[in-house]
This record gives structure tokens, C-alpha cells and sequence, in this order.
């Protein structure tokens, strides 16, 4: 690994010698042409700054592929890309072997980023989203830099044209990009038979030249005043590469990552400030009991199931610790809406559960974004990634009921006041939490009661129980019951003395 960190400091040097030569060299070529050194030098400086550059970046990432990936992966990696590269940029090109070989390094670096983002994230056919993702990350590395190169240029256009054409960004061909793009990744995966094995030791070389080459770009752009492409840059680019460099979850139940409790964490801040318009705008919410509810250590909120949309809202405010949730989504019509939702749950470390019952219904599967035979599927990995949470101490709510009273969807419950008996699943995913004899998970019975006001809002109390515990083995039939008679009680419009 040696030669790679070498490989990679040159690659770093030869980026700083292009920003040189771009910021510094060209505005001032006007008045250095004259200059025996200037008529030739300037030229040579800007025609070799960006293919060194893009040498240095290849051979670094063949050399750490060959090693950290394996030479049968890294050639065949190397080839689809040189050989599909040549195909669309043209051989007409004067220097098409160059632009190949940076589809190649960033292209290469960008799938390496995707599948460990889609590992660390834990999402549902990895394969798929390290495709799309790598080719987000391809496409948008390339539309960035060809933003600054094709820019307001200061003084000699020519010259700048000249360094965009050496590192492979001829202007308005964002088409060809995308399907580059996705050529290169698909066709390299496809050979390959198999996902990358990316060990957390070595993520950081493919992660620190991706950020090197943006940071490339964004210099750029602060250099030639483009600020919004500068901002988008960081937040598009920039952000979602950081992600990776966060610690991954090496075991799947044992322990909550430290890069899923982070993401989680800021998107149930926004979530919280989201959750502030919709109640200025529709609902007037009281709380009681909130006591109730622990600090710290796992809790499971067994809640009445009223407002298909308002229910997790009311709790996600109500309840001032990171709350995660279960999502059944087996109503979903669109596959494209099904990777949109799953893709939202997997960020902010939510469960899917599809309920099966609803696929032996007149509709059956017709027309559904789910098969039947996934059902079960859902259901495992539910349950893992309950345990995993409330090992780890968090807060997770369940609507043992399984349906709302009110629902874009069919609903089995007859009115607004209709309850349907309690699913034992809460308890079982809370003795399954326990079997490791550490954990003791707090089942705390929630209710809820609506209220109708003028203008389409509505007043809602969410009262909270006191915490229910899992005494011994033997009493499940007695803890669903118990939880069930609290919360009915709870979700009553006038509390019994």
C-alpha cells in the first residue's frame, strides 16, 4: 500500500499545479505570451497540468484496486471503461485515451463510494442503488467540473477550453455522461458477478480522492465567482461522500452503527422542525403522562392507531428522544414510489413490515408494487432491525392495532371510535430484545383521542401509561391484554376516576 499512498500524493500535487495553472497562469497569459518563456511554457503548462493529473489518479486507483479489490475486478473494470469510453467520446478525439482514462478513475471511485454507502446505509438491493448512486456520483462529479471549465473565463478562453477538453468534459453532453455512466458501472458489475468486498481499513483512499477531485472543482468555481455551484457542489457532492467515512455497522443486530445513528438523528431534527408547520397548521395537541416515558434505555410505544398520517406526527413531537417507527407498505402501487419510500425509511431508521393479510384480499397482489412472497422477507428483517434498535436503546413506536380509523386506504374498522384487538407482535419483539439477558424494554401503553375543530383541524390528547415490563416468560397473553385495556383507557374522551 505503499506505492498507493505515493501514487496518490503525486495525484494530490498534480491537482494543485492544475488550479495553479488555471487561476494563477491563465488570467495572466495575455501578458506573459510575449515572454520567451511565455509564448511556448504557457501553452505545454496548460495542455499537460490536466493529463498528468489524470495519469497519476488512474494509476493510483489501479494500483489500490489490484491490491484492496483484486486484479481479476480492477481489469475488468479498467476495460469496460477505457473500451466504452473510446466508444462515445470518439476516436476523432486528439486525446480520447486520456478523457478513458478518467472515466476509468473516477468511474472506479465512484462505484467503490456507492456500494459502501449502500452497505453502511443497509438498503435493500444493494446492487441497484451502488449503480444509481454511482452513477450520481460519476455524473455529478463530471456536470461540476465542466460548470467551472465552461465557465465566465478570465482572459484566455482558448486556454481553458484546451485543460476541459484534457480532462474529458466536452460541453452539453450530459446525456452521454448518464449513459456512460451507466454502461461502464453496469457492464463492470455484471462481470464481476459479484458485489465489491470493501474492508472499512481501505474506504478511506477511493473516499479521499473522490473529495480531492471535488475539492478540485469547487476551488474552481470560488475562483471564478460561480457561488451557487460552489453551494451545490458541497451539499450534492461533498456531503453524501462524508457519509461513507462514517463508522459502519459490522454487525447487523449486535449494535446500532454510528453512521445510521447520525443520519437518523439529523433527519428526525428535520422531521422535528417539519412536524412544527403541520401542527401550527392543522392540529392542537396536549400532552400527559409524558413522565412516563424513560429518559434513556429501550422503550416501545404501543399506540391506538387513529390518523393514517397524524399519529406518528403527535408521538414524533410529543416525545422529545430519536423515535424510529414501523411502515407497512404493502398499499404501495408504484415500484418507483416503493424505492422513494424505502429509500426515506432506510435514511431515517425506520422499519418496513408488509401485512400479508392484505394480499389474500378481492385485489390480492394486482396492480401492487410488492409480490406476496415478499411478505415474509419484510417480516425478518423487521425483526432484526427491532431488536437491533432496542439493544441499542432507543425508542421505537408500533400500532399493534395494524390499521387507522382514518386512511386514504381501505380500512377494517367500522368508525371513528372502532378498535380492533392488539397484534402480540410488540410483545414478542421485546422478549426476543431480551434474550440476550441484558436488555429490559419499557412498553409504554399510548392513547390518543381526536377532537374536531372549525377549519379542518383537529384538537388531539396523547396520553402516556405507565411502563409495562416483561416479568417473566410466561406472561405475554397477560402483558398484550394489559397493554390493550391501557390503552383503550387512555384513548377515552373522559379519563374514569
Amino acid at each position: 500500500m505503499r506505492i498507493v499512498k505515493i501514487l496518490f500524493v503525486c495525484h494530490l500535487i498534480a491537482l494543485v499545479f492544475g488550479l495553479g495553472a488555471l487561476l494563477i497562469v491563465a488570467p495572466h497569459a495575455v501578458l506573459l505570451e510575449h515572454t520567451p518563456l511565455g509564448s511556448n511554457g504557457i501553452p505545454f503548462v496548460l495542455r499537460s497540468a490536466g493529463p498528468v493529473q489524470i495519469l497519476l489518479g488512474a494509476s493510483t486507483m489501479l494500483v489500490f484496486g489490484m491490491f484492496c479489490i483484486g486484479p481479476h475486478k480492477t481489469l475488468i473494470f479498467f476495460a469496460a471503461s477505457m473500451l466504452i469510453a473510446l466508444r462515445l467520446e470518439g476516436t476523432g478525439m486528439s486525446n480520447p485515451y486520456t478523457m478513458s482514462l478518467s472515466w476509468f478513475y473516477m468511474g472506479f471511485t465512484s462505484y467503490l463510494l456507492a456500494s459502501a454507502l449502500t452497505t453502511r446505509l443497509r438498503l435493500h438491493w444493494q446492487t441497484l442503488w451502488s449503480l444509481l448512486l454511482g452513477t450520481y456520483f460519476l455524473v455529478s462529479w463530471n456536470l461540476a467540473l465542466n460548470s467551472a471549465l465552461e465557465s465566465q473565463r478570465p482572459i484566455s478562453p482558448g486556454n481553458w477550453q484546451g485543460y476541459g477538453a484534457s480532462v474529458g468534459t466536452p460541453p452539453g453532453n450530459l446525456p452521454g455522461w448518464i449513459l456512460g455512466s451507466i454502461l461502464i458501472l453496469s457492464v463492470s458489475r455484471l462481470l464481476w458477478r459479484a458485489n465489491p468486498d470493501l474492508p472499512h481499513l481501505v474506504i478511506w483512499l477511493p473516499s479521499s480522492l473522490y473529495a480531492a477531485n471535488t475539492g478540485f472543482t469547487l476551488i474552481l468555481h470560488f475562483g471564478v465567482g460561480l457561488w451557487f455551484p460552489l453551494c451545490l457542489s458541497v451539499l450534492c457532492l461533498l456531503l453524501p461522500e462524508l457519509l461513507v467515512l462514517l463508522p459502519g455497522e459490522e454487525a447487523r443486530v449486535a449494535r446500532n452503527s454510528s453512521a445510521r445513528t447520525a443520519l437518523s438523528q439529523l433527519l428526525w431534527l428535520v422531521m422535528r422542525v417539519g412536524d412544527w408547520i403541520i401542527v401550527r397548521r392543522a392540529l392542537e395537541i396536549h400532552v400527559e403522562g409524558l413522565g412516563h416515558v424513560p429518559r434513556s434505555g429501550p422503550v416501545l410505544i404501543a399506540a391506538r392507531h387513529f390518523h393514517y398520517f397524524y399519529d406518528g406526527v403527535i408521538i414524533l413531537k410529543a416525545i422529545p428522544r430519536r423515535l424510529h417507527t414501523i411502515v407497512a407498505l404493502d398499499w404501495v402501487r408504484a415500484r418507483s414510489l416503493r424505492l422513494m419510500i424505502e429509500l426515506g425509511c432506510s435514511l431515517a431508521d425506520w422499519l418496513v413490515i408488509l401485512r400479508s393479510e392484505q394480499f389474500h384480499t378481492q385485489d390480492g397482489d394486482r396492480g401492487r408494487a410488492y409480490a406476496p412472497n415478499e411478505a415474509r422477507h419484510y417480516l425478518r428483517q423487521m425483526t432484526l432491525g427491532a431488536i437491533r434498535l432496542l439493544r441499542s436503546g432507543e425508542v421505537l413506536l408500533i400500532f399493534p392495532e395494524g390499521y387507522p380509523n382514518i386512511d386514504p386506504h381501505p380500512t377494517p374498522k367500522t368508525d371513528l371510535e372502532a378498535f380492533l384487538p392488539f397484534q402480540p407482535g410488540f410483545v414478542k419483539l421485546a422478549e426476543q430484545a431480551e434474550r440476550d439477558g441484558q436488555t429490559q424494554v419499557a412498553i409504554i401503553p399510548t392513547g390518543l383521542t381526536y377532537t374536531r375543530l372549525p377549519r379542518n383541524r383537529w384538537r388531539v390528547t396523547v396520553r402516556f401509561g405507565p411502563a409495562l415490563f416483561r416479568r417473566q416468560p410466561g406472561n405475554t397473553e397477560q402483558l398484550l391484554h394489559s397493554t390493550e385495556e391501557y390503552v383503550h383507557t387512555l384513548s377515552a374522551l373522559a379519563l374514569p376516576p
